[in-house]
């Protein structure tokens, strides 16, 4: 039977139609040619706005404003929001820009949600939407009805049935994935979206979704804004929120509430995860000791529990320690942690703590072991996170870097180098850097910002064999000269590079050579350049040359600058030896041990009484004297004081 369409559908075809090619039209207008006809009607198809009600929706927002896609505004309707995070992701985000949540203002997650305001994302929208639970009474969103009233995600997840048997980890999880063959997977274990990240070009589960693209959490870093306190730049505590500004780590300050133990107004935090009552920080730890104080089964102190083992309640202290160093068991002889106590009094492993019950295996190795999330032993988790972190894909190691990843994985204790790779900065610019192994040298290190991360990295990659070994005294040493020369004005350069050059770093190279340049030569070095720099700007700030230099002049350099004295000798001794200064100009050591004779109390009482009594001495030498011989005034402080040139003090004799 064929079907014939009303005068009504066949319009509305013909509409939509239209609505289609206006909206191909004016994508190509706002992103560019680099977006083709085929391109953009897959983006719009993902973003479910090629057919329906959605398409005139996208269609009216886009026709309404030129710049709809390079600001949008939070009245943009949910299919824009999802065409434009496409765009972004496809690699179209020069003339895009995301759409801001009409609340908080950020960009990520997706501000789907519709709110009075406009646009709303996933956290702004359940606050919006909170309401009490029916059973536990706390402002949630609603997410179920029930006969006794609305309930909240967390009642939801309680009731009985609600958690299923993992597909993969066989546990009884909530589910988040439910597979086509009937089964589910929960949120450990469901397969993570993967996109390409717009710095380090690795496939990537994504941090952030920013305005050039997806984000891995290698590459992401909190983005720094200024703050409305102390008006510095830097990471953000507290959003701003209607009238109040953004508030960075120093300026916030945690608000007052009443303590539910004590009764007092005073800072401190909800318990519970703070879902529990107010308590202040001085309630807070009294609290916890009179619930949680238990024998520790390790230390044998009263302490606080971190958590219960076969042998018994382990305090937080030991429960690190056994965690980080794992022994050999008594029973199995493997290093395992060990968290029960054999008849013999020996530790034993958890295996050999329950031989009856089915031990856990590893999902890579298949032996018993200590499961870490995923279900994997420490052993493979580090082999797993070492190849996500030097790979681009997450799975394959280029051939070069593979003995990195060798001394990453070989650790004889994994934990220590599953929490270096987790927190530590340094692995994080490794990750960054290993992106183009080709390009990695010696000279691509020296190029970036110098810290203890890149000291650490360059380390590591020397002792894999990328890099070959080098003296880093003598390296610290020409990098540092290089970058201070740069900064010079040219006639200082003039001087200070070829004594530095060919002075200086000639030595250094020699010493090193021998094998004995060590970190203190390299400061001292350091040092002596710097004091030639500092000395030819203060012949600048006095109006003289190394050519016009003289004798008084050095000599009150040395007077004004006593710390920089022994520092400036190398440099007057090369500027001497090669005629650029007068013949004779010498700095003398300053004393080489501490004075060993000293004057006698009573000698010292009558030199005193001879600077205020003896009227044959000028004033000036009597003043400076008597100074001296009270408050030990070092003699540049009283030159340099109004008192030497005034001639109307006059000190009372006594």
């Amino acid at each position: 039977m064929r079907k014939y369409l009303t005068p009504d559908q066949v319009r509305l075809r013909e509409d939509l139609a239209g609505a289609r090619d206006r909206i191909v039209v004016l994508l190509n207008l706002a992103v560019g040619e680099s977006l083709g006809m085929e391109q953009a009607q897959e983006f719009v198809e993902k973003a479910r706005a090629w057919s329906g009600a959605n398409a005139f929706r996208l269609l009216r927002y886009l026709a309404s404003r030129p710049d709809a896609l390079s600001a949008p505004t939070p009245d943009c309707p949910p299919c824009g929001v999802r065409l434009i995070a496409l765009l972004i992701a496809g690699g179209h985000g020069e003339n895009v820009g995301l759409v801001p949540c009409a609340d908080c203002g950020r960009t990520n997650p997706l501000p789907t949600y519709a709110g009075p305001e406009g646009r709303l994302c996933h956290g702004c929208s359940s606050r919006r939407l909170a309401v009490p639970c029916a059973r536990c009474g706390k402002l949630a969103r609603a997410v179920a009805r029930r006969p006794d009233g609305r309930i909240c995600q967390v009642c939801k997840e309680k009731e009985p049935g609600s958690r299923k048997e993992c597909g993969s980890c066989r546990r009884m999880m909530i589910p988040t994935r439910h597979l086509p063959d009937g089964t589910y997977l929960c949120q450990t274990c469901a397969p993570k979206k993967l996109q390409t990240c717009c710095r380090c070009g690795r496939r990537r589960r994504a941090n952030a979704l920013t305005a050039d693209g997806p984000v891995c959490g290698t590459c992401y870093a909190s983005p720094a804004r200024r703050c409305g306190v102390c008006e510095q730049v830097g990471p953000i505590r507290v959003r701003a929120k209607g009238e109040a500004p953004d508030i960075c780590y120093r300026c916030y300050v945690r608000p007052e509430k009443l303590c539910t133990v004590c009764g007092r107004i005073r800072r401190g935090h909800h318990i519970d995860h703070g879902n529990g009552p107010f308590h202040c920080d001085g309630c807070v730890p009294r609290e916890a000791r009179k619930r949680q104080l238990h024998m520790c089964a390790l230390c044998g102190q009263e302490r606080k529990v971190g958590v219960f083992w076969p042998v018994g309640p382990v305090c937080p202290l030991c429960y690190r320690t056994a965690l980080t160093q794992p022994e050999s068991c008594t029973m199995c002889g493997r290093q395992r942690i060990l968290v029960g106590r054999a008849p013999d009094g020996g530790r034993i492993c958890n295996a050999c703590s329950f031989p009856d019950e089915r031990p856990d295996y590893c999902s890579s190795c298949q032996q018993p072991a200590d499961l870490l999330p995923g279900r994997r032993c420490p052993r493979c988790t580090l082999l797993a996170k070492v190849t996500s972190l030097l790979s681009r894909d997450g799975t394959t190691l280029d051939a070069s870097l593979r003995p990195l990843a060798d001394v990453l994985s070989d650790a004889p204790n994994p934990y220590p180098v599953l929490a270096w790779l987790r927190r530590s900065p340094a692995a994080r610019l490794l990750g960054q850097l290993v992106t183009a192994p080709d390009e990695l040298d010696h000279a691509a290190l020296d190029a970036l910002p110098q810290g203890h991360a890149i000291t650490y990295v360059r380390s590591l990659l020397t002792t894999a064999g990328l890099l070959p070994p080098r003296d880093e005294n003598l390296a610290l040493l020409i990098n540092w000269t290089g970058r201070t020369l740069a900064r010079l004005p040219g006639h200082q350069a003039t001087l200070i590079r070829p004594f530095a050059e060919w002075h200086i770093i000639r030595d250094a190279r020699r010493r090193s050579a021998r094998g004995r340049y060590t970190y203190t030569a390299h400061k001292g070095d350091c040092g002596n350049i710097r004091a030639a720099i500092d000395f030819l700007t203060w012949l600048d700030t006095q109006q003289h040359t190394l050519q016009s230099l003289t004798q008084e002049d050095l000599d009150l350099w040395a007077i004004s600058r006593p710390t920089l004295r022994a520092r400036s000798i190398p440099f007057i001794r090369w500027a001497g030896a090669r005629h650029r200064t007068r013949a004779g100009l010498t700095i003398e050591h300053p004393p080489s041990q501490l004075p060993g004779q000293f004057q006698i109390e009573e000698d010292h009482y009558e030199e005193l009484r001879r600077c205020l009594n003896d009227p044959t001495l000028p004033s000036d030498v009597r003043i400076a004297a008597a100074l001296i011989r009270l408050y030990a005034l070092p003699l540049t402080r009283i030159v340099d004081s109004p008192l030497t040139t005034s001639t109307t003090t006059r000190i009372t004799p006594t």
